[in-house]
Formats: structure tokens, C-alpha cells, sequence
């Protein structure tokens, strides 16, 4: 397989169409491989095991490692195919009802080239996925589609260690195709090590837009002033969309890779739960404010939207966002902008968003984390002040929860019960 994508304005919809030389590949796979990955993924907990597996469940797990291995051989992914076939024969020697274990799969995996595909099978935490989310037998099928910005904002922020790959779904099982599930990180894999360096970081963003407008735009509409809510990345072409979501892609990982305590030399430390939170809020709003301060980022009032509208509107609507890492984020960054009047009250029981001192909160909370990040100088020590730091606006839960919603910051889930009575998006292969 080969060539690149060409797009044209789909139906009035709006949705945007590639026309891509994977599409007949993607309908080979949707009529053959798909469903039986699909109905393998039911069979299976969310902890990746299979209920008093017998010769049926053998059957169908080989049978799909027949055809994926035959695709991925068949495509010049020898490597991949051997070490799916590696990992299969050793879970099914442990046993279907004991964790999988996919960590060659995991690492045969190679960030695809621009305008290349890539193509993944294995148990996969598909976060924030239609439900049931677990650690699933996935597949999907992608092409790597860079923003065209993104040479001339690389001389402006060169990141040598990009490791974010901006990608178009072309297809995907359940957990992929449907729901919200956006990113796929090696540590997403079932494995029984930990990942020590992430190869890649695969996001599906021609999934964003529709997930944008139909979660995150709603839910702040119900919690702002209708003037206050940021409006620049609502309505917007698809193709622009995309074309925002994949540089704001870039800088959150080029900023991932600056100061004290980058992540590619500091991945095992900034997997613990308080530490993680205050470093993707940290990396959001320094790419916020360089949007803000910089005329060579493309996109700027887009992008400040999307971080805004995302982490706080539509993170915290997760059903179990007193576990979700990503909702965790989005509550600590409306408490501090509470605090400092960017969100003030209005009438009516809304909030009103002042753009200004949104900037000047986010400024003062990159100088807090990395003040924090320069006073310690051990990754025990990095662990315990990042508690006490996130413990300021994030109480603590009950047994089993990262932390509890105060009466306040319950205004987040204001729509959450319309929302997520709401079916699940579904994405037709590479749509925008």
C-alpha cells in the first residue's frame, strides 16, 4: 500500500472526505478481520481476560491472528506479524483467562513516515472509548498527515524528538471507530512491563472536530455567559480543523520536551497520577501562550479554544471523572482560574470567562509548576510536591477516587447526563 490522501467536501453534513488508496484496504478489512476482532473484544473483561475460555474463544483469537499476520506480511510488517504471532502463542499457552501480555506487538511497532500508514492489532486501554472500555483486542489502520505549517513552525520550535504522530483514521474496531477515544500511547498496550520510552503517540485526529462540537461546545454553553464562551474553534472547515488539532499536536509535544524534567528522560516519573496532571496542564498552557505571544503560530485563537474548551468542559463529563486522569486536569485548571476571577460569576448562575486574565492565570500557573519542577531535585521529592500541589485544588475522594468535586466545581457536570445519553460517533474511514 502506498500513495497519499486527497480530500473533498463530503455531503452537507460537512463531513470531510479523503479520498486515500487505504479505503479499498480499510473495506477488505471491515468485511473480513473487523468483526472478528470485534467479536473477540466482547468476549473479553476490561482487565484484557476471557471468562472460562474454551476451544471456540482458541479458535477465533487464531483465526485472527491468521489474517492480521497474513495483512501485516503481506505489507512488507514482517516484524509485526512475528511478534503477533509471538504473543498470541504465549497468552494462549498462559491461558485466555490470565492478563494478556503484548509488549512485542507493543514495541514492533514503528512511528509511520509522513503521508505513510501504520497498522496495529493487540489488547488496547482505548480511553475514553464507547463503552465497555477495557483492555480490548483493537485494530486500526491510519495515515500520517502532518499540518501543512508544521516546516516553518519546526524553525520556530525545533523538537528532533518529536514523538506525536497526527494521523487519519482509515479504519478501526469498535473501541477505535466508535466513542471518543482520540491517542494511542505504547503504555495503552496490555503488558506486564512498564514502557521505559514511548516510541510513539499516535492520534486519531480526524476524529476531534466531531467530538469538539457534539461534547465540549455543549458543555460549556451550559456552564458560560453565551458571550464569554471561546468561539474560534466552533463551525470551523474540517479541514482546518484538522489542520489546528494536528500543530497544537506538535507544540503540546515540543513543549512535553523542555525544562527541568523532560518527558522522554523522565517517562516513569511522569506516569504517576498528581505528577502527570501538572505536566499536560504545564505543556497546555505554555502552548496556549505561545499562541497568544507568537505571530508564528498558525491557528493561535483556535487552539487557545480547543485547550480551554477541552480540558475543562469536556474532560471532567467522564462518567468516572474522579479516576480520569484527563478529567482531573480539567477540574484543577477551572478551580485556578476560579480563584483569579477568569472565571467570575455572571448572571443567571453562569460563569463569565475573562480571555485576559485566562492569559494571566495561565502564566501564573506554568511559573507554579515550574517552580515546583526547580525546588526538587529527586523524583520522590518531584512526587510529593506535585501532591501537595494538585491537593490544593483537587480534594481527596473517597477510598478509590483521585479526588472529590466540590459544590463549585460540580457546575462542570452540568451536561453530563444529557451528553452521555447521547449514542456514541461513529467514524466512517478516513472522514474529517
Amino acid at each position: 500500500m502506498s500513495g497519499a490522501p486527497n480530500g473533498v467536501l463530503g455531503p452537507a453534513s460537512g463531513t470531510h472526505h479523503l479520498h486515500d488508496d487505504l479505503l479499498g484496504e480499510a473495506a477488505r478489512l471491515g468485511s473480513g478481520l473487523l468483526p472478528r476482532v470485534n467479536a473477540f473484544r466482547r468476549r473479553q473483561r476490561d482487565d484484557g481476560t476471557v471468562p472460562a475460555p474454551d476451544a471456540a474463544d482458541r479458535r477465533a483469537l487464531l483465526a485472527v491472528t491468521d489474517e492480521a499476520t497474513r495483512f501485516f506480511a503481506g505489507h512488507g510488517r514482517a516484524a509485526q506479524a512475528d511478534a503477533l504471532a509471538a504473543d498470541v502463542e504465549g497468552w494462549l499457552a498462559a491461558g485466555l483467562d490470565t492478563p494478556p501480555h503484548f509488549a512485542r506487538s507493543r514495541d514492533a511497532l514503528t512511528a509511520p513516515a509522513d503521508g505513510d500508514w501504520a497498522a496495529f492489532l493487540a489488547p488496547v486501554q482505548t480511553t475514553n472509548s464507547a463503552p465497555p472500555v477495557g483492555k480490548r483486542l483493537e485494530f486500526f489502520l491510519v495515515r500520517r498527515k502532518e499540518p501543512d505549517a508544521l516546516p516553518g513552525l519546526a524553525e520556530h520550535y525545533p523538537h528532533p524528538k518529536n514523538n506525536c504522530q497526527a494521523t487519519v483514521l482509515v479504519a478501526g474496531s469498535e473501541g477505535v471507530a466508535d466513542g471518543n477515544c482520540i491517542v494511542f500511547f505504547p503504555e495503552n498496550v496490555a503488558a506486564h512491563d512498564k514502557v521505559v520510552e514511548q516510541a510513539y503517540a499516535i492520534f486519531f485526529f480526524s476524529k476531534f472536530r466531531r467530538i469538539h462540537e457534539t461534547y465540549a461546545v455543549p458543555s460549556a454553553r451550559a456552564v458560560l455567559t453565551p458571550r464569554s464562551v471561546p468561539r474560534a474553534s466552533t463551525g470551523m472547515d474540517p479541514e482546518a480543523c484538522y489542520q489546528a488539532r494536528a500543530v497544537w499536536g506538535y507544540l503540546h509535544d515540543y513543549f512535553h520536551h523542555q525544562g527541568r524534567w523532560p518527558l522522554d528522560q523522565h517517562i516513569k516519573l511522569k506516569m504517576n497520577w498528581f505528577v502527570g496532571l501538572l505536566e499536560e496542564l504545564k505543556v497546555d498552557a505554555r502552548t496556549a501562550l505561545a499562541c497568544h505571544a507568537d505571530p508564528a503560530v498558525p491557528y493561535a485563537d483556535e487552539q487557545i479554544a480547543m485547550i480551554l474548551l477541552e480540558r475543562m468542559f469536556r474532560y471532567p463529563l467522564d462518567a468516572h471523572a474522579v479516576r480520569n486522569f484527563d478529567a482531573g486536569t480539567g477540574v484543577f485548571l477551572y478551580s485556578w482560574l476560579r480563584e483569579r476571577r477568569a472565571l467570575a460569576t455572571g448572571r443567571a448562575g453562569l460563569l463569565h470567562l475573562d480571555h485576559d486574565r485566562v492569559i494571566e492565570g495561565l502564566r501564573e500557573l506554568v511559573d507554579a509548576i515550574e517552580g515546583m519542577e526547580a525546588a526538587v531535585s529527586t523524583p520522590a521529592e518531584y512526587r510529593a510536591a506535585a501532591k501537595a500541589l494538585v491537593r490544593t485544588r483537587l480534594r481527596e475522594g473517597a477510598e478509590g477516587d483521585r479526588y472529590a468535586f466540590t459544590d463549585d466545581q460540580r457546575a462542570l457536570l452540568r451536561e453530563r447526563e444529557r451528553l452521555a445519553a447521547l449514542p456514541p460517533l461513529r467514524f466512517a474511514p478516513a472522514a474529517l
